[in-house]
């Protein structure tokens, strides 16, 4: 049986920077073969992420619209999972610091799909080359498209859209589908209500 080589085979290169206090830093390049190992990839990374950190996950089936599923307690959260390698410079945005670019509302091969907003409830921006997750809600993604910052790179003032590794922490996002969940509760007529009315 022939095997196709993975990133996963090859020892990884190491790049070594330079910050502006000239401290060098290394950070890994990555070798990725095709585009369904970036995908595999992150959705490991983000399983081991979430597991290591407590939650209890577990990986879906292919043809589901979600890659992760993480049991609450009281419900299953579904979890979407975007990888890229590195970051980019998008002419679009017309700047010259790269960002890790994700397109968040589209689905398949050539993004043919597009999600819907019953697919999934979380969604795992994963950086491989750094190994860095950054997870939102659904309904705090209303853009097709989310820059992250890179972290240690500097960038100038303004970029209210543009977003941080740090701040994206899992508990964030499960806190903001769990506030619009009870919001969606409080606007159903009374008899549909789920919250104790007596409370």
């Amino acid at each position: 049986m022939i095997r196709q080589l993975s990133f996963l085979d090859l020892p990884e290169p190491e790049e070594e920077s330079f910050d502006d206090h000239g401290i060098a830093s290394r950070h890994h390049v990555l070798r990725v073969s095709a585009e369904m190992e970036v995908g595999r990839a992150g959705e490991y990374l983000v399983m081991a992420d979430l597991l290591l950190n407590g939650w209890v996950a577990y990986p879906t089936s292919q043809g589901v619209p979600y890659d992760i599923a993480v049991d609450i307690g009281n419900r299953v959260l579904r979890v979407q999972v975007k990888s890229t390698k590195m970051p980019k410079t998008p002419a679009s945005l017309n700047r010259g610091t790269p960002l890790y670019v994700f397109h968040t509302r589209r689905a398949g091969k050539g993004g043919r799909r597009r999600y819907s907003a019953e697919d999934f409830d979380v969604l795992a921006l994963v950086a491989l080359d750094r190994r860095l997750i950054a997870y939102y809600a659904l309904a705090d993604c209303r853009n097709d498209c989310i820059a992250i910052r890179v972290p240690g790179l500097r960038y100038g003032d303004g970029g209210v859209k543009c977003r941080y590794f740090e701040d994206a922490k899992f508990e964030f996002a499960l806190n903001s589908v769990l506030r619009g969940n009870q919001q969606e509760d409080l606007s159903l007529p009374r008899q549909f209500n789920t919250v104790n009315p007596s409370a």
